[in-house]
């Protein structure tokens, strides 16, 4: 947390175990206090947390025998604990953990990991981390509840039980995957804090340079996002380099789509669209269904960025039909908002309405604030288009609040009061029409287009 500055929800909770240690400096401190004595759900976590350690008292894993072990998961759940859980084996699986480590709360998992020596593993670690991010394209919300738990489980393990470097490199990843978890749910300012962190842990060489260039490709990812493109660049063709040396052409070609997306967000379709056609073939070759469907998404998506259109349209069928095949519902969305920049594109008004208010929806529900505003910039211009002023103006409004909250670009914050303003004026005239109309153009290129595609395999 940062001094005498307003906190999340994540980043209190975060700070939670600090807090009760009395180790958070005094800002923090009053940081932490102001946000727990205005956030009546926060101030539950920490009771819950205070209660669970008043009960439990400080336990030592030494002393914690399987028996011991289900009484403490039984107090967790305020219930006693059955009989098949005190005679569970000891050598459970790491999915079977897993799974038991999901069904408690966020701070009961901490307890548990601190605990009990079973859930110090390596490999539960690295499973939660492949479901978190598995998930991140599908659930984000659930992404980040097992990132976070990977950081937990990686942050006990003892570094010198392991192979030297192996405990370091796995806390890169893990706070990696959970900044990128945060980006995915808008919280651009906790992705930005445990990525920080990860790239630090790497800096001084990584002992698996695969770790290294994962870490730069999901930071490459976030500084698209704060349009920080040079930087975005740089970490893109870095990682892209390591896994290209490393032989992991996977890899390399889910940079490459990386490197695409961001040329096109950056305003360079048609360098993205040379980017991908210069992989087609690998992407095709490597067997990676979901790569193939980043492919040909981007380069609908880029096609269409660049004015493209027929082009762009001509590739929809294959695209529709590898997301029934091996798509997931956020991959679906995504395709439903390109299906309504082209039928924007193609003149059909009414067409991209309906779409773009049901991928409006979806973001919402899912908590995706980022792309909740973007969508709204397509939806706006549509709105203008047909001379719906009412509805375009209760939406500025609301845009507005929104890309206030996500801290975005000053000149897209300034476009759209600029919109709001002009709204208020009764009657029309064309002039006005168009220059609101090149402003939201122009927010929509500064915030980045949208319907661009982030794959998780």
């Amino acid at each position: 947390m940062r001094a005498r500055e307003s906190v999340t929800c994540s980043q209190f909770q975060d700070a939670v175990t600090e807090y009760l240690e009395d180790s958070l400096s005094r800002g923090d401190r009053e940081s932490f206090e102001s946000h727990r004595d205005s956030c009546g759900l926060c101030q539950d976590f920490l009771n819950e947390m205070v209660d669970c350690i008043e009960d439990l008292g400080r336990l030592r894993v030494d002393d914690l025998t399987p028996e011991r072990e289900a009484e403490l998961m039984a107090l967790l759940d305020g219930r006693e604990p059955t009989e098949e859980e005190m005679d569970r084996p000891v050598g459970a699986s790491p999915e079977e953990m897993l799974r038991e480590l999901m069904t408690h709360s966020p701070e009961q998992r901490l307890i548990l990991v601190e605990n009990s020596e079973r859930f110090r593993s390596v490999e539960l670690c690295q499973l939660a981390i492949d479901q978190g991010f598995a998930m991140g394209a599908q659930d984000p919300p659930k992404a980040l509840e097992l990132t976070s738990l990977a950081v937990m489980i990686a942050e006990s393990l003892e570094e010198e039980s392991h192979p030297l470097g192996l405990v370091r490199d796995l806390r890169a990843k893990a706070l990696a995957f959970m900044g990128n978890a945060r980006r995915i749910g808008s919280d651009l300012a906790g992705a930005a804090k445990a990525l920080e962190v990860a790239t630090n842990l790497i800096a001084d060489g990584s002992l698996d340079l695969t770790v290294k260039a994962t870490v730069l490709l999901l930071r490459g990812s976030l500084l698209g996002e704060q349009c920080s493109y040079e930087e975005a660049f740089n970490a893109f063709r870095v990682a892209k380099a390591i896994f290209e040396e490393e032989g992991r052409v996977r890899e390399a070609v889910h940079a490459s789509i990386s490197i695409a997306m961001l040329l096109a967000d950056s305003g360079k379709p048609e360098s993205a669209i040379q980017e991908l056609e210069e992989i087609r073939a690998q992407a095709d070759e490597v067997k990676a269904s979901r790569l193939t469907l980043a492919h040909r998404h981007n380069l609908a998506f880029s096609l269409l960025a660049c004015g493209r259109s027929e082009e762009a349209q001509r590739l929809i069928p294959e695209v529709r039909d590898l997301h029934s095949s091996v798509g997931n519902a956020v991959d679906l969305i995504r395709f439903k908002w390109l299906e309504g920049q082209i039928a924007v594109d193609t003149g059909r008004l009414r067409d991209a309405e309906v779409l773009f208010l049901e991928v409006k929806q979806f973001f919402v529900d899912k908590g995706m604030a980022h792309d909740v505003a973007l969508v709204s910039l397509d939806l706006a211009l549509v709105y203008l288009r047909q001379g719906r002023i009412g509805e375009l103006k209760t939406l500025a409004a609301e845009m507005l609040t929104i890309f206030r909250s996500l801290r975005v670009h000053q000149e897209t914050l300034a476009a759209l009061a600029f919109c709001r303003k002009s709204l208020e004026v009764e009657q029309m005239t064309v002039g006005l029409v168009s220059e609101l109309a090149s402003c939201l153009e122009k927010a929509r290129e500064q915030a980045r287009f949208g319907a661009g595609m982030s794959v998780a395999e």
